[in-house]
């Protein structure tokens, strides 16, 4: 089980569309909220201090039950996420998080700072 989800990550690219979209996030939120920006990573910024890398691959099954009611987000349909930890500087400030379709497909992403 747990080689088929490594050979389906391999196969649908994901750890480089994990990568790519979060330098997507990160680059609008750079300039999008350059003040919050610089809070966080500080006026000397440097991009080489930044490690990024795909630390996790999970596979959900959206609704286990489907006869009950759940009070979280339910997509309808079961998907995988990717993980990649945001370290700046040796310290974690957050994760970046690319949800898929088992087809492959990006459908949504998050980039969150603690």
């Amino acid at each position: 089980m747990i080689n088929d989800l490594r050979q389906w990550a391999l196969e649908n690219e994901i750890e480089k569309k994990s990568i790519d979209g979060f330098w997507y996030c990160f680059s609008t939120y750079k300039n999008d909220d350059p003040s919050e920006f610089r809070e966080v990573f500080g006026d000397d910024f440097d991009a080489t201090q930044l490690k990024i890398q795909l630390k996790n691959v999970a596979l959900f099954i959206d609704r286990w039950d489907e006869s009950r009611e759940y009070e979280a987000i339910s997509y309808g349909f079961d998907y995988a996420v990717s993980y990649i930890p945001i370290e700046y500087k040796h310290k974690k400030l957050g994760v970046y998080r690319m949800l898929f379709k088992l087809n492959g497909e990006s459908f949504d992403d998050l980039f969150v700072l603690d």
